[in-house]
């Protein structure tokens, strides 16, 4: 069944593709102390920059210390790519990506929203529900 799957050619490439990823997974985490190591959640290439996905900014800070070791690594065992430099990202999980979305949301200040609550009282019913409830986003954040 998984070689009749595998025949089929999209399949087949991404499968390839998940294996190369995962060698240069395995090159970069070699070149790691164990502890930082289970902080690099994947590498990829672009152009001739070596990225490594982090899981904390924190551990990114610390990565960075061993940036010339995993070129160095990369170079010498991958010359064809051509690799002059090493960027780190940051790559947040779902719930993270929801909670830095919910923090960044536009939220009227204290002020707006006192006028906002002032104008609901002269408009149709169901814009001054929505204007108040938006005017309670400013008063519920506004520590």
């Amino acid at each position: 069944m998984m070689k009749h799957s595998l025949a089929q050619p999209g399949l087949g490439k991404l499968f390839q593709q998940a294996e190369l990823y995962q060698a240069l997974h395995d090159l970069a985490l070699a070149q790691l102390p164990p502890p930082l190591a289970q902080h690099l959640v994947g590498v990829s290439i672009d152009k001739q920059t070596l990225i490594c996905l982090v899981n904390n900014q924190a551990w990114a800070s610390k990565l960075r210390f061993f940036e010339q070791n995993l070129l160095g690594c990369f170079q010498q065992n991958l010359p064809h790519l051509h690799l002059n430099q090493v960027k780190f990202k940051l790559l947040l999980d779902f719930e993270e990506q929801q909670q830095k979305i919910k923090k960044k949301a536009n939220r009227p200040d204290l002020q707006s929203a006192q006028e906002m609550q002032a104008m609901s009282k002269h408009l149709p019913d169901k814009l001054a529900q929505a204007l108040t409830k938006l005017s309670r986003r400013a008063l519920d954040h506004s520590d």
